[in-house]
């Protein structure tokens, strides 16, 4: 009897070791997500990329085409040919969960760009026409910050994520239209890979 116990452990320990070397093998390490949130509000369009390091840590890596500062003259921009590169450090404090839960970052981010707004617009009744008039802000620079999120996982695919983050603008802007510290947020959509 103590023979076959010990059997049965012994095959059930290969076993697991076994499926743990396969899921190892297996296991998703890269992401790809854009920022909804910035979609929506901003009409800025965004692409991510994800690396997971051991440890519950990765590398992040951001691409945002026709961004704005912060949300600045959201409801009225009328043409944006800013992009900015974002490089971050995620640290997920989650014991159980692969790359997921709570996590802290700090990032860096490079943008350049003109932004244009509608300023004002009124109806000239004398001339019959609509008279609109513009502005535009350089929204160059660098900036340091960090940024704190949630992010869940649905079947080891899907990714759903939300972060709030504060950066300091470490250069100066052509004029003083623009706060030095810029807050943004994020509801991001994934698929791991």
């Amino acid at each position: 009897m103590k023979k076959t116990h010990l059997l049965f452990a012994l095959l059930l320990t290969s076993f697991y070791g076994f499926a743990q070397e396969a899921m190892d093998a297996t296991s998703k390490k890269n992401e790809i997500s854009s920022n909804l949130f910035d979609l929506v509000v901003a009409g800025s369009f965004n692409v991510n990329y994800e690396r997971y390091l051991e440890k519950n840590q990765s590398l992040f890596i951001g691409a945002t085409f026709f961004d704005t500062y912060a949300y600045y003259d959201t409801g009225y921009i009328k043409d944006s040919d800013a992009i900015s590169l974002k490089a971050a450090y995620i640290i997920y404090f989650s014991n159980k969960k692969d790359h997921a839960g709570f996590f802290f970052y700090p990032q860096a981010k490079f943008r350049i760009g003109t932004v244009t707004v509608n300023e004002y617009q009124y109806y000239d009744h004398i001339s019959d026409t609509t008279i609109e008039e513009e502005f535009s802000y350089d929204v160059d620079g660098f900036s340091l910050g960090f940024g704190i999120g949630h992010k869940w996982v649905f079947n080891d695919t899907f990714t759903l994520g939300v972060n709030g983050q504060v950066a300091r603008n470490l250069g100066s802007f052509d004029d003083d239209y623009l706060d030095n510290v810029e807050p943004r947020f994020g509801i991001n959509f994934g698929i791991r890979f």
